[in-house]
């Protein structure tokens, strides 16, 4: 049997929306505020590339944003055409989030999780790939909000705003 890599599950802005949640949940776990919504921008195109994946590997919430990025420099090679290139598919995934109430603007333009009754286990009866992005984008959520500010996520990913 021949397994097949479903790209279309993965660019669908409802699976979008639901990696949106694990990493907001991610990152209030530290800062209850949410992460602001430019943050967003960089959490999707970075845990739903199979490419970044390995990345991953040996990591834990504990690795942290900086460490993740000193171990695989390669995650910031043309980082900024990736997230250029993503930006209509994470701006349909934050629709589609905020019209179903998976997530919410709050004050200030952070986004935090909407409608209390998502299941808490967001992984069951997926792919192991889309499992892994799911648990990537709640990791990644927890680096982003110990690593302080947007704009220090920005620098630390050489990015600007």
């Amino acid at each position: 049997m021949k397994i097949a890599h479903d790209l279309y599950a993965e660019t669908n802005p409802a699976f979008g929306a639901y990696l949106l949640v694990s990493f907001v949940r991610g990152f209030v776990e530290v800062n209850p505020n949410g992460p602001e919504l430019p943050v967003a921008y960089l959490a999707l195109p970075l845990t739903i590339s199979g490419d970044l994946h390995p990345s991953f590997d040996r990591t834990n919430r504990k690795t942290g944003l900086q460490e993740w990025l000193e171990r695989s420099p390669q995650i910031q090679v043309n980082l900024a055409e990736r997230l250029n290139s993503s930006m209509d598919f994470v701006a349909g995934a934050i629709r589609l989030g905020c019209f179903s109430h998976a997530v919410r603007l709050s004050e200030g333009a952070r986004l935090v999780v909407g409608t209390p009754g998502l299941k808490k286990d967001l992984t069951s009866g997926l792919s192991d790939d889309l499992t892994r992005s799911v648990r990537y984008a709640d990791r990644l959520g927890y680096w982003s909000a110990t690593a302080g500010s947007t704009k220090t996520i920005y620098d630390t990913m050489g990015l600007t705003l």
